[in-house]
C-alpha cells in the first residue's frame, strides 16, 4: 500500500514551515475550494488547506503528487518524468483512490472524515475537514509536562473506539505512531493516514509497499505475507509503542531483532513515576513479540488498561 502521509500536517505541525516547490499556487481553484497554504509535503503528495467558498470554512486537501515520479508544468498539470514510469504511477494513483473510497465507509468522529474525491490536473484529491491540533510526536517535543496516566487512558478511550471500528469492518491500520495521532483543541484524538490500511488477511502482491517505523512496526509485519499471521494483535503492537515512547521517550527496541534476541527491559520492572504497575503490565503485554501474547482485540487491550483505573475518571469501556 502506498503510503505518503508518515507526518501528516495539520495545524501547527512543523512540515508547514517548507512549503513544496510541486504545489499548486495560492489562490487556485478546485472547483469551489480556493488553495490557501501549503501546510505539508512528502514524496509522494501534498496536502494544502484550503477555502471552501460553498460552506464558509476551511478543509484539508490531499492531492497525489508523487515527486520523483512527475513534474508540474505551467498550466499546473502533471506529466511523467519518463513514459516508463507510467506504471508506478498509476499504481500509486489507484492505491490514492482506494484510500478515499475507504474513508468514504466510515463516520467516526475519531476516523478522518470523508468529504470529497475527484480528479483533475491528471492526478486526484481527496479534501477532510481541517483538523485544529498537534500530533503525539509535536505534543511529546513541546508539552511533555501534560503527558501522564490519566491523560493516556482518557486519549485511549476514543482511540481504542476508532481502531475497533477499522477491526469489526475487517480492516488493520498498520501505520499506527505518533506522527499519525493528532490531538484535536478538544482534547480528541484523530486517527491518521489510512493510506496504509488493508484488509486482514489480504496477501501481498509484489508491488505492495509494506510500511516499516523503527519501533512501532511488530515483527509479523516484516514478513507476514500468508492468512492469519496479521490481525488486531498487529495494531495493539503499535498501541503499546505509542505508550511506550510517550512514557519513556523512546520507542521500545525493534520487533525483528528482539524476534532474534529480545533486550526489551519490560516497563514493569523499569516503574516510571506516576505510573500504575497494572498499566505499564498491560502496556508490555501490548508489547510481547510473540502476537499470541499479546490482547487478540481492542477490547482486550481495554479491559487490562479498565483494570489499572485509579480513579473512576479513568475507567475505559467499548461500546
Amino acid at each position: 500500500m502506498l503510503n505518503f502521509y508518515n507526518n501528516y500536517p495539520y495545524n501547527n505541525h512543523p512540515s508547514g514551515n517548507h512549503p513544496s516547490s510541486h504545489a499548486l499556487p495560492v489562490g487556485y481553484c478546485l472547483n469551489e475550494f480556493e488553495i490557501e497554504k501549503v501546510i505539508g509535503s512528502g514524496g509522494f503528495g501534498i496536502v494544502y488547506r484550503a477555502w471552501d467558498h460553498r460552506l464558509k470554512r476551511s478543509i484539508a486537501i490531499k492531492e497525489y503528487m508523487p515527486s520523483s515520479l512527475a513534474i508540474r508544468e505551467q498550466n499546473l498539470t502533471l506529466k511523467l518524468r519518463r513514459g516508463d514510469l507510467r506504471k508506478r504511477f498509476q499504481f500509486g494513483l489507484t492505491n490514492f483512490m482506494r484510500e478515499a473510497h475507504f474513508m468514504s465507509c466510515f463516520n467516526h468522529s475519531c476516523l478522518p472524515l470523508f468529504l470529497h474525491f475527484w480528479q483533475k490536473n491528471n492526478t486526484a484529491y481527496i479534501a477532510t475537514p481541517f483538523y485544529n491540533g498537534k500530533t503525539l510526536k509535536t505534543l511529546q517535543a513541546t508539552q511533555p509536562e501534560i503527558i501522564n496516566q490519566r491523560w493516556l487512558c482518557n486519549m485511549l478511550y476514543p482511540l481504542l473506539d476508532a481502531l475497533n471500528t477499522l477491526h469489526q469492518t475487517g480492516y488493520l491500520h498498520c501505520d499506527i505512531s505518533l506522527d499519525n495521532i493528532l490531538i484535536q483543541e478538544n482534547g480528541e484524538p484523530v486517527l491518521l493516514d489510512l493510506g496504509s490500511t488493508r484488509k486482514l488477511n489480504e496477501r501481498l502482491s509484489d508491488e505492495f509497499e509494506v510500511t516499516i517505523r523503527s519501533g512501532f512496526t511488530p515483527v509479523e509485519q516484516y514478513t507476514a505475507n500468508e492468512e492469519g499471521q496479521q490481525g488486531p494483535w498487529t495494531d495493539i503492537y503499535a498501541i503499546g509503542a505509542v505508550l511506550h515512547t510517550l512514557i519513556v521517550g523512546t520507542p521500545p527496541p525493534v520487533s525483528i531483532v528482539r524476534n532474534l534476541e529480545d533486550n526489551y527491559q519490560p516497563l514493569a520492572e523499569r516503574k516510571p513515576a506516576g505510573y500504575s504497575l497494572s498499566f505499564l503490565h498491560a502496556i508490555d503485554r501490548a508489547l510481547a513479540i510473540k502476537p499470541s501474547e499479546r490482547p487478540m482485540t481492542t477490547s482486550e487491550l481495554t479491559a487490562l488498561i479498565q483494570s489499572s483505573a485509579v480513579e473512576p475518571s479513568l475507567s475505559l469501556t467499548l461500546q
